[in-house]
């Protein structure tokens, strides 16, 4: 079974094809209570793209992965169908209330 590009490897892509500088990614941090949550960003040709979930540190990729989703959808025109940025995330092991 062949495994799907990833939203980073289509923007790196996208990048070398263009003839643009490769995407730069930035983390975040937000400390709440005992906890602290995270999120991504990338810049890419000059422009920011954020990840649009704030998640535990353990699936940083995953929000790596949701900007760079983002920016390549943004710069290609590429819409959103049938709810695809929700369909292949696993978010419900992620940044949650303890109990």
């Amino acid at each position: 079974m062949a495994t799907s590009e990833s939203y980073v490897q289509k923007l790196q892509h996208y990048c070398a094809t263009q003839q643009i500088a490769q995407p730069q990614f930035q983390d975040y941090s937000d400390p709440r209570g005992i906890r602290t949550a995270w999120s991504s960003s990338v810049f890419v040709h000059g422009r920011e793209y954020r990840a649009h979930l704030w998640r535990d540190y353990r699936f940083l990729e995953q929000s790596r992965e949701e900007a760079a989703e983002v920016a390549w959808r943004a710069l290609t025109g590429a819409s959103v169908t049938n709810g695809a940025t929700q369909g292949q995330y696993h978010y419900g092991q992620g940044y949650g209330p303890t109990r």
